[in-house]
C-alpha cells in the first residue's frame, strides 16, 4: 500500500515560506533570483489562504489546487514519477495517469490545512544546476523541534515561467522517492500502469470521504 503523504506532503510547507527574510537569499543570476521570487510569492499566497477565516476548508483546499498548478510542472512532475513506464504506457494512459496523480496530490496535502504551528522557513541561497535549472537552499526552523532542511528544484519552462519539479527534503528527493514507490507498485502481478491508476484514485476518494 502506498504511503500517501511521501510526496504530496511538501506542498503544506508552502504555508512557512512567507517568513523568509527578503534579501537574506544570495541568487548571483536572474534565473536563480526568480527561483526564489516563485517559492517566496507561493509562500505568500499559502500563508494568505490559511489565514483567511470567511474561507471553509473545502475553499481553502480549491485555493491550494490553484497554488499546485501555478507553482508546480505538474505535467513534467508526472512524467518523471512513472518513471521508465511512461514510455511503455499508451497514450491514453498518459492522459489518464496525469490526471489521476494531480488529483492524488490535492487530496493528499488537502487534510493538512489548519495544522501550521508556528514554523518559520529561511531562504539560504539560489544556486544554478543549469542552464534551466535552480536550487532554492532554504532551512525550516520549528519551535517544537530541531531544524529541517528543505531545497526546491526550480526549472524554467518552455514558455519562460519557473515552476518546481522536486523538493528535497534532509537531502532526500520527494519525487525520487514517490518514483521509487510507484515503481514497486506497478511491478507486482497483475497491477501495472492501469493497477497503478486505479490505486491512486482509490486513496483519492478515500481522501475525499
Amino acid at each position: 500500500m502506498m504511503k500517501k503523504s511521501i510526496l504530496p506532503a511538501f506542498l503544506f510547507l508552502f504555508a512557512v515560506i512567507a517568513t523568509a527574510v527578503p534579501g537574506a537569499a544570495r541568487a548571483d543570476g536572474d534565473k536563480e533570483q526568480a527561483a526564489v521570487e516563485l517559492i517566496k510569492n507561493l509562500g505568500n499566497e499559502a500563508v494568505k489562504t490559511l489565514a483567511d477565516t470567511s474561507l471553509n476548508e473545502k475553499q481553502k483546499a480549491q485555493k491550494f489546487e490553484e497554488l499546485l498548478d501555478k507553482g508546480f510542472d505538474m505535467r513534467l512532475v508526472g512524467q518523471f514519477v512513472l518513471g521508465r513506464y511512461w514510455r511503455e504506457a499508451s497514450d491514453s494512459q498518459k492522459t489518464e495517469f496525469q490526471k489521476v496523480f494531480r488529483d492524488y496530490m490535492v487530496s493528499s496535502y488537502s487534510d493538512k490545512i489548519g495544522s501550521y504551528s508556528g514554523e518559520d522557513l529561511k531562504i539560504k541561497e539560489a544556486k544554478s544546476l543549469n542552464d534551466r535549472e535552480s536550487l532554492v537552499y532554504a532551512l525550516i526552523e520549528r519551535p517544537n523541534g530541531p531544524p529541517i532542511k528543505l531545497d526546491w528544484r526550480v526549472r524554467k519552462t518552455k514558455s519562460g515561467e519557473e515552476k518546481v519539479i522536486d523538493v528535497i527534503v534532509e537531502g532526500i528527493s520527494m519525487a525520487q522517492t514517490q518514483r521509487s514507490e510507484f515503481a514497486s507498485v506497478i511491478g507486482q502481478p497483475g497491477v501495472g500502469i492501469d493497477g497503478l491508476i486505479k490505486k491512486l484514485k482509490e486513496q483519492t476518494m478515500k481522501g475525499e470521504g
